[in-house]
């Protein structure tokens, strides 16, 4: 995030970054015109433009789009990117009305956040990690002018539908206090992976809520609204919330520590005495401190080695050699601690009545074969 942010601050460098951003619209067949008549406008030649092979700044795993998890409410919406523009408005002293080529070349930032599904289960595919770009909320609400009492920013997405207990033609729509979307963390993306967001992804701008469940990341932007109340949404109030036995209900919101494997898999068969068990882990807005194995139900937890440093919001590799003392049938267990003490639980808290925030530590069994 640094590196872009001071690339933003120098004229020429951002300049090259523009020609990149343009190369990566051109390469991908998408807004051929649009491309033309950025590119025009910056004084840049379009044969000029060139490929950037600068690496994403990180050490950790990167999901490619086509495997990365998908979550949506309702069917994915179709959106002209000429004719779409995003609104700022409610309790802000100058509200913005901003065109996608408006944001394309407005200073960005480029960062690897890691995203999970706030239903994910413990071990479960609806967790995965891409590289970001797009813009600081917090500079777009700047440039706003928050009004006194401003304490919630909501955003509304162009998807809409209905369902079991959905109002007909309720828009998906999520709500975050204003200080975490003044939070550096919090980004209007893009861009992903190098490429423009896909469809099913938030075309053309999705925002990015770094270190929180992903339902309050909301895809296909319309609107930024700044309110002074919290907000009443139907999935604010319905949904997304850790439901107590006695009715207690309480919004979800960060992201907790977790892990999973990635090898071996469960009812795997390995054939031999020494095997490198891998995986990844995770804490949201918090470092992963340690990530423990244990090869029996009934045996110890033993250290397993952090393969790149960890970083807030982005996973984790881990891996631990085992050697395998004989054959036979085992139950592998990994969990992770984050970098308060905080760690995974082995039971679900049987309180809860929700299908949320499901960090128990996951299990896979395995056999070893002679």
């Amino acid at each position: 995030m640094n590196r872009s942010a001071e690339m933003d601050k120098n004229p020429a460098r951002r300049g090259v970054g523009r020609r990149k951003f343009l190369w990566t619209l051109a390469a991908s067949g998408l807004a051929a015109g649009y491309v033309r008549g950025q590119a025009s406008a910056l004084g840049i030649g379009i044969d000029d433009i060139t490929e950037s092979t600068e690496p994403a700044a990180t050490a950790s795993p990167i999901t490619s789009n086509a495997d990365f998890f998908i979550r949506n409410h309702f069917k994915t919406p179709t959106i002209n990117d000429e004719k779409w523009n995003l609104e700022i408005a409610g309790m802000v002293s100058k509200p913005l009305k901003l065109s996608y080529s408006d944001l394309l070349l407005g200073s960005s930032v480029r960062v690897p956040i890691t995203l999970e599904c706030a239903g994910n289960v413990s071990g479960g595919g609806g967790v995965s990690s891409a590289v970001w770009s797009g813009l600081l909320l917090g500079e777009l609400l700047k440039q706003a002018g928050l009004r006194p009492g401003a304490a919630t920013v909501v955003f509304h997405g162009a998807d809409s539908g209905e369902g079991e207990d959905v109002p007909p033609g309720t828009h998906f729509a999520r709500a975050i206090p204003v200080d975490k979307a003044m939070d550096p963390s919090t980004l209007l993306v893009y861009e992903m992976n190098g490429a423009p967001l896909p469809a099913e992804h938030g075309f053309p701008l999705r925002a990015l809520v770094g270190g929180w469940y992903g339902m309050d990341s909301v895809k296909w932007l319309t609107r930024v609204e700044v309110l002074q109340e919290p907000f009443a949404g139907y999935f604010q109030r319905e949904r997304y919330v850790a439901l107590k036995s006695d009715g207690q209900r309480e919004p979800i919101t960060a992201m907790r520590v977790n892990s999973k494997f990635l090898r071996p898999s469960n009812d795997e068969e390995i054939r031999s005495k020494a095997y490198r068990v891998e995986g990844l882990a995770w804490a949201g807005e918090r470092k992963v401190s340690k990530v423990e194995v244990r090869l029996d139900t009934a045996g110890t937890w033993q250290p397993a080695t952090l393969t790149a440093p960890p970083v807030a919001m982005q996973w984790t590799p881990w891996s631990y050699e085992w050697h395998i003392p004989r054959p036979g049938q085992y139950a592998l267990q990994v969990r992770a601690l984050d970098d308060t003490g905080r760690g995974q639980p082995e039971m679900r808290d049987p309180d809860r009545k929700d299908p949320y925030e499901l960090n128990t530590s996951q299990c896979v069994k395995v056999s070893v074969r002679p």
